[in-house]
């Protein structure tokens, strides 16, 4: 009984009506839940003003700069999680950040070394975007960065790990 009256609703009703129905139903479901955020404000328990707990300072160093600086520069410090920012040592004995290191080396050969206007500038192949103009100091393609040109060498760091380019 109850499947012939399901069946026959089914029937009654074409695939774009369906599709129709299930839009409509959704845009007034999600309506309604759009309407509940707006008009119900966020209740704390007793009314109470909410304090978030208090944050660990993972490093001491972090803790001493905190305090040298104002006001406004140790409530910064406080909010530093342990684990937010990424130490600034090199990364030599990750297997991942070698791979990194090793796959980026492998898309640099060193072309050339001149002088232009008294200043050493290297010249660098990148696979798959040519040829780079490089001073000291510059970065490339946020793939490494120039620190020195020799006359035979190139010193460039690549995510923290310093390399050579040579011909």
């Amino acid at each position: 009984m109850i499947r012939k009256k399901i069946v026959k609703l089914l029937n009654r009703y074409d695939t774009w009506q369906w599709i129709q129905i299930a839009l409509v139903g959704g845009i007034v479901t999600s309506s309604g839940l759009l309407v509940q955020q707006l008009v119900v404000s966020p209740r704390f328990e007793n009314d109470a003003v909410y304090t978030p707990p208090p944050n660990i300072i993972a490093d001491g160093d972090l803790a001493e700069i905190a305090q040298l600086g104002s006001g406004g520069f140790q409530e910064v410090g406080k909010a530093i999680r342990p684990g937010l920012f990424k130490s600034e040592s090199p990364q030599r004995d990750k297997p991942m950040a070698d791979k990194t290191i090793e796959r980026i080396r492998s898309q640099l050969k060193l072309q050339c070394i001149m002088d232009l206007d008294g200043e050493p500038v290297a010249y660098v192949k990148v696979e798959g975007e040519g040829m780079k103009r490089c001073r000291s100091g510059d970065t490339v393609s946020n793939l490494f960065t120039v620190l020195n040109i020799n006359k035979t060498n190139v010193e460039i760091t690549i995510v923290g790990h310093r390399d050579f380019l040579s011909f």
